[in-house]
C-alpha cells in the first residue's frame, strides 16, 4: 500500500510539470462546451436523406382512411417501424429514448372525423428530441391529417352539390383538432424541451476524457526510455500495483474534468447567453456514470500506452481513435440524425454508452437502475482493456 501511495504522489508530481497537458485536457473540452452550445441554441439543420425511425399504433378497430395510413407511412424524412408492442410497451421505449416518437391512432378516430368531437391522434417524443425536429414531425402529421381532411370535406361538398347532403363549410380548424403532440416524458414532468448544452456538455466532456491517453502515454513511455519501469520492477513491485499508482491519479484528474465542466454548462454559458445546464435528480447515478467513464477512459489509456513505442505515436493514434469513436458515437453529430447503418455501428463506441448514461441522468430524471446497463459497458471495456494491458506487460517482459 505504501508502494501505492508513493507511485500515486508520482504520478501527481508528473502531472503538475507538464502543463502543456493539462491546459488541454482542461482547456479544449471548456471551448468546445462553450462554443457548440451557443452555436446549437435552439437551431437544428435537418439532414437531407435521413429517416427519423417512430412506431404507428393503430387502435381503431373502425375503417380507418387508408389514404391517412399510407400517408403517415410516407412521410418524408420519417419511417415508419415495425411493431407488435403493446401502448405500454412503447411508452417505456420512448420514454428510454427508443424511437424518437410514438404515434398513436385512438379507437374511433375514422367515425369521429366527420363529427362535431374529433378524436385526436396522439404524438409522444423522447425528451431528447431536437426542436425542429419534433416540429417537423408534428408538421407532417398535420399535413397528412389536411389532406384527409379536405379529401372527405371536398367528397361532402360534392355530395351536397346533388342534394344528398345540407349545405356545409369546410372548417380548417378542425384539422388542429385532430393532433394532440404535447404528451412529451421529460424531467419533472414539465414538458421542457433539451437545450444544446445537455447535449454539448456530457459529449465535449467524454471527448476529452479519453484525450487522457496523450498525457499518460508520454510519461509511460518516457519512463520506459529512462529505465525507470524496469527500476521499479527489480525493486519487486508487481503489474497490479503498477497499474493502480497509474489508474488513481489520472481517474481523479478525470473526475476533475467532469466537475469542472459541469460547472462550466450550470454558470458559464448561461452567463454568455445560453441555457443553464440541468443535473438531473440523482447524484448516486451521475457519480456511477463519472466514476466509470473515467475508469473506462484511464483503462484504455493504459493500454494505449503500453502499445505504442514513442510518444509520437501516442499522439497520432490517441487523436485518430478519439475523432472515430466521437464521431460514430454521437459526440460530432446526434446520433439519431445517422443513416440506420451507422445508427447501428455507433453502438460499439464506447463514448456512445457514456454519452447514454449522462442523457439518461439529465434528460429521464434517470437513476441508477437506468444507467446501470451503459455503466456495466463501460466497466467492462475498461476492464478488458486492463486484461489486455497486463497480459502484454507479461508478454512483453517475458520476450525481454
Amino acid at each position: 500500500m505504501r508502494a501505492s501511495l508513493h507511485l500515486i504522489k508520482k504520478e501527481i508530481l508528473l502531472l503538475m510539470r507538464d502543463w502543456h497537458a493539462l491546459v488541454l485536457l482542461f482547456v479544449m473540452p471548456a471551448a468546445f462546451i462553450l462554443i457548440m452550445s451557443l452555436a446549437l441554441q435552439n437551431r437544428f439543420s435537418a439532414q437531407s436523406g435521413v429517416h427519423i425511425g417512430y412506431y404507428l399504433l393503430n387502435r381503431d378497430t373502425g375503417a380507418v382512411d387508408v389514404a391517412l395510413l399510407k400517408g403517415l407511412r410516407a412521410m418524408h424524412g420519417f419511417r415508419a417501424l415495425p411493431t407488435t408492442a403493446s401502448q405500454r410497451e412503447l411508452e417505456a421505449q420512448v420514454r428510454g429514448g427508443k424511437p424518437r416518437f410514438v404515434l398513436i391512432v385512438p379507437p374511433g378516430f375514422g367515425e369521429s372525423l366527420a363529427s362535431d368531437t374529433p378524436v385526436p391522434l396522439r404524438i409522444m417524443a423522447t425528451p431528447d428530441v431536437f426542436p425542429a425536429v419534433y416540429r417537423l414531425f408534428q408538421s407532417s402529421v398535420r399535413e397528412v391529417l389536411a389532406k384527409v381532411y379536405l379529401k372527405q370535406a371536398l367528397n361532402a361538398l360534392a355530395r351536397q352539390s346533388k342534394g344528398e347532403l345540407p349545405s356545409g363549410s369546410i372548417d380548417m380548424d378542425r384539422v388542429n383538432k385532430l393532433l394532440v403532440s404535447q404528451s412529451l416524458y421529460s424531467p419533472g414532468g414539465k414538458g421542457r424541451f433539451p437545450s444544446s448544452v445537455q447535449q454539448n456538455v456530457p459529449a465535449w466532456l467524454l471527448f476529452a476524457m479519453f484525450f487522457i491517453a496523450i498525457p499518460l502515454s508520454t510519461t509511460w513511455v518516457r519512463e520506459r526510455e529512462q529505465g525507470t519501469y524496469m527500476r521499479l520492477r527489480s525493486m519487486g513491485l508487481g503489474m497490479p500495483t503498477l497499474l493502480f499508482g497509474k489508474l488513481v491519479p489520472y481517474i481523479g484528474l478525470n473526475l476533475l474534468q467532469v466537475i469542472s465542466m459541469l460547472l462550466i454548462g450550470v454558470f458559464v454559458v448561461p452567463w454568455f447567453g445560453g441555457n443553464t445546464l440541468t443535473l438531473g435528480h440523482s447524484w448516486p447515478a451521475l457519480i456511477l456514470m463519472a466514476a466509470v467513464a473515467s475508469f473506462a477512459a484511464v483503462a484504455y489509456a493504459l493500454l494505449v500506452a503500453n502499445l505504442v513505442t514513442t510518444s509520437e505515436q501516442a499522439t497520432i493514434f490517441t487523436g485518430v481513435a478519439n475523432l472515430l469513436m466521437a464521431a460514430l458515437g454521437g459526440i460530432m453529430v446526434p446520433r439519431f440524425v445517422m443513416p440506420q447503418t451507422l445508427q447501428a455501428v455507433s453502438h460499439y463506441s464506447p463514448m456512445a454508452w457514456g454519452l447514454d448514461g449522462f442523457l439518461d441522468v439529465f434528460l429521464r430524471d434517470g437513476g441508477v437502475s437506468m444507467v446501470a446497463g451503459s455503466a456495466l459497458k463501460l466497466f467492462a471495456f475498461g476492464g478488458a482493456c486492463l486484461v489486455m494491458t497486463g497480459l502484454y506487460m507479461g508478454w512483453r517482459r517475458g520476450k525481454h
